[in-house]
């Protein structure tokens, strides 16, 4: 049985600690999104450090305000700049001193490294892909998306479209990164894990980076992530899939060795474990509870307006005229589900957030710039889908005929999955 423990060289020694080194500093503490409930700039102590780094050394100006943690800012690559930075400083000594008092710890730092980027990995992959599973991340193909030419979409704007519109899909993608997830937690299905998280953070890169996603460098650290933990497997791999060789089994020695501490380790592990579990379903559990608190699938649509009327007057749909209504869409089923759009005449756009009540048929907004900008208005269905809307804004009294078009009506959300393309 082969085992990974000959002498390293001096370079692989250093290549080891700075990485260990990047990877704690990159995931303390932006790395924790998996843990509820936990504001991490609570932690946090890199954004004085970060900014005061890209303002001294590489000239950069940032607005406390929009940095933008987590995001392709330019403040989170200065971090990763700051980070490489320390870990090579870090490093460096650290590799000094072993070599001063010829220190030998190879082997327990290696299964430190992989335990580290095993468990971040893994909870981040069951975390994300749940998201989808359930599905959180991408939303419905609400009436805004279906109502948006494809000219109107920026380019992550159109793959949520698209990632939305398929739950099958979106939840399959999903279920693979969990899987994937799952098994980087247990040492002996770790490569398994890695190479199916490999092949599902592969796909992922290709679309942040195709559709300009706002993530790419959190994407591309876990791909980077799952080839580290495939690495030391890379000669086995090339064997046994491309030269068709025989391997041998590769033992990894765990991290705690003595009877005492493995059982530390195993209760560690399961109060880690344990801790995510419950956190996690809490977490999904509150956002699904959120959505449907606040979903109203019920008033969810664009109503085209026939007659506008304003204490008594008949508004004409003349282009120019910025009081009219030409259209106003309730996405109940969106991101944010209570929101609701307004399109004057001139085609300018204002957004409202609303209530609405349905014994009393009622429907309550206010504008999302001035909250005394209200209104308070009565609806009443008709046959042909025609709704009358009636009541005050300020001391206006305001009567809309509209013409509704629900979610359901649309082409695309009316096409299922046809096996038989003539029938």
């Amino acid at each position: 049985m082969e085992t990974l423990q000959a002498e390293p060289s001096v370079l692989s020694k250093a290549v080891k600690r700075f990485i260990f080194c990047y990877l704690v500093l990159y995931i303390f503490p932006y790395g924790f999104e998996y843990i509820y409930a936990l504001d991490t700039d609570d932690l946090s102590f890199w954004t004085k450090p970060t900014q005061w780094f890209g303002e001294t050394f590489l000239g950069l100006t940032y607005d406390p305000e929009r940095l933008m943690k987590g995001f392709d800012s330019k403040y989170d690559y200065t971090r990763f700049l700051l980070c490489a930075v320390l870990s090579l400083i870090i490093a460096t000594g650290w590799l000094v001193i072993d070599r001063k008092y010829q220190l030998r710890y190879e082997s327990k730092l290696n299964s430190l490294l992989r335990a580290v980027v095993r468990y971040h990995t893994g909870l981040t992959m069951i975390v994300y892909g749940m998201a989808k599973v359930l599905p959180l991340q991408f939303g419905d193909m609400g009436i805004d998306r279906l109502e948006s030419t494809i000219g109107q979409y920026s380019p992550m704007g159109f793959l949520w479209a698209f990632m939305s519109h398929s739950k099958f899909y979106t939840a399959s993608a999903g279920l693979i990164e969990v899987i994937g997830g799952v098994l980087l937690l247990f040492r002996r299905t770790t490569l398994l894990g890695a190479v199916i998280c490999f092949t599902a953070m592969a796909n992922v890169v290709l679309m942040d980076i195709g559709y300009d996603v706002s993530v790419k460098m959190f994407a591309i650290h876990l791909l980077l992530m799952t080839i580290l933990l495939m690495a030391d497997d890379a000669a086995r791999l090339m064997k046994f899939f491309v030269l068709n060789q025989p391997t041998q089994p590769v033992h990894y020695a765990p991290l705690f060795t003595e009877k005492r501490t493995r059982m530390i380790g195993y209760v560690l592990k399961t109060l880690i474990i344990g801790y995510f579990t419950v956190t996690t379903v809490n977490m999904l559990t509150d956002r699904m509870k959120n959505e449907h608190d606040h979903r109203n699938d019920h008033v969810s649509g664009i109503y085209k307006i026939r007659k506008f009327v304003v204490n008594g007057d008949t508004l004409p749909p003349l282009g120019t005229d910025a009081v009219r209504w030409k259209n106003f869409i309730l996405s109940g089923t969106s991101y944010m589900p209570d929101k609701m759009m307004v399109r004057y005449m001139t085609d300018s756009r204002a957004m409202f957030t609303f209530s609405a009540d349905t014994l009393q048929r009622t429907l309550v907004f206010h504008s999302d710039q001035d909250s005394t900008d209200r209104y308070v208005m009565k609806y009443e269905r008709l046959p042909e889908n025609i709704y009358v809307l009636s009541g005050l804004h300020k001391q206006d009294s305001i009567w809309i005929e509209a013409e509704g078009k629900a979610s359901h009506e649309y082409q695309l959300t009316r096409s299922g999955v046809r096996w038989i393309r003539d029938l």
